[in-house]
């Protein structure tokens, strides 16, 4: 079967990360209560289910007895950090990996989860900060938002109404969690930056599918506190949470990954490598047995990140590419999910792609 070349394709990506990095003996030295307890709190509510065993509940048995869930590290913002700071060197890197100048670029999508200011995006900061020349808007669809960056950069290139488009995605949940709870053990901070221009090799864009999350409404919310003096938010899981979430993450996986394949034509043993993002430690295996993949054809940064959001689908790619995973010409596939807002799925085929430091 032959397919239309596309005209869109990712040429460079770049990932950063805040300062610090807290290890679990952090909270064993620091929280050692916490960590005995960590049954009565968030997260093993967060996952516990009491009807019959899942794909997913199988995938998480091998982390059940371990308090952190299999995360090891996490890279936290540190007090004079900002979600500005991580994306401006995400972008930095990007563009010297690319060998851009910031004035090369026509356009700039950018997710901020959260950014610096409560009400409005990172954007404009973000083009100050580096100068740029370009339209920059901020887009938000949660955790899928960096798939659904791609998705509309190849969309917008492919139909001439831009060359070179710029996507950013940043995370900063530590902001959002007390290190008291047992939320802040599997979610951290981290940003991604890629390039999508047009290309005439073949590689790049070959089809996406996405849909609405509206049945996670409610599992996750948002609620403005005082924190030394000024407003904030904190997030916090409700009592639902692990319901909705284990009800939804297979139909959800099913209907993107494989509207995705239709889409471009394609059936899941033409995919050389999957990129999930991947919230939890188990997200990877669970994703591959749901597709009826080899786990060895995904990764998982997990260990080393947690969950940082919008961020995970470029810091899986990212270090997918520089093990050497991925080669040019390999049909990749991007999940991601994102609570109260979608989920997505694309399909592209590997190119030249040249990666930050």
């Amino acid at each position: 079967m032959t397919h239309a070349r596309p005209s869109a394709a990712m040429s460079a990506l770049a990932v950063a990360f805040p300062s610090i990095v807290r290890t679990n003996e952090y909270w064993r030295e620091h929280h050692p209560d916490l960590v005995r307890s960590a049954s009565e709190h968030a997260l093993d509510k967060l996952w516990a289910r009491e009807d019959a065993i899942s794909t997913f509940e199988r995938a998480m048995a091998p982390y059940a007895q371990d308090p952190f869930k299999g995360a090891r590290e996490r890279r936290i913002l540190a007090p004079d950090e900002t979600a500005l700071d991580i994306e401006a060197a995400a972008v930095s890197g990007v563009l010297d990996a690319a060998g851009l100048d910031p004035r090369d670029l026509d356009l700039v999508l950018v997710s901020s989860m959260r950014p610096d200011t409560i009400a409005v995006g990172d954007a404009a900061w973000l083009t100050r900060r580096l100068d740029l020349r370009c339209p920059a808007v901020n887009l938000e669809t949660a955790c899928s938002s960096s798939v659904f960056g791609f998705d509309l950069a190849s969309a917008l290139v492919s139909a001439r109404r831009y060359e070179r488009i710029l996507v950013v995605a940043s995370c900063t949940y530590s902001r959002d969690i007390d290190e008291t709870s047992t939320l802040a053990w599997f979610l951290a901070d981290g940003a991604g930056a890629f390039v999508v221009e047009a290309r005439d090799d073949g590689t790049g864009w070959l089809g996406s599918k996405a849909i609405h999350t509206a049945e996670t409404c409610g599992a996750f919310v948002h609620e403005l506190a005082i924190a030394d003096g000024r407003p904030t938010m904190k997030m916090r899981a409700t009592k639902t949470a692990g319901n909705i979430l284990h009800d939804t993450a297979e139909p959800y996986l099913r209907a993107c990954c494989q509207g995705a394949l239709d889409s471009a034509g394609l059936r899941i043993e033409d995919v050389d490598f999957a990129i999930f993002n991947t919230p939890t430690a188990w997200y990877a295996d669970f994703g591959a047995a749901v597709l009826g993949i080899d786990r060895e054809r995904t990764i998982s940064t997990y260990p080393v990140y947690t969950n940082i959001g919008p961020a995970l689908m470029p810091a899986n790619l990212y270090e997918a590419a520089s093990r050497g995973l991925v080669s040019p010409g390999d049909i990749v596939l991007l999940y991601s999910v994102g609570s109260a807002s979608t989920a997505m799925a694309v399909v592209m085929r590997w190119g030249e792609v040249r990666l930050g430091r």
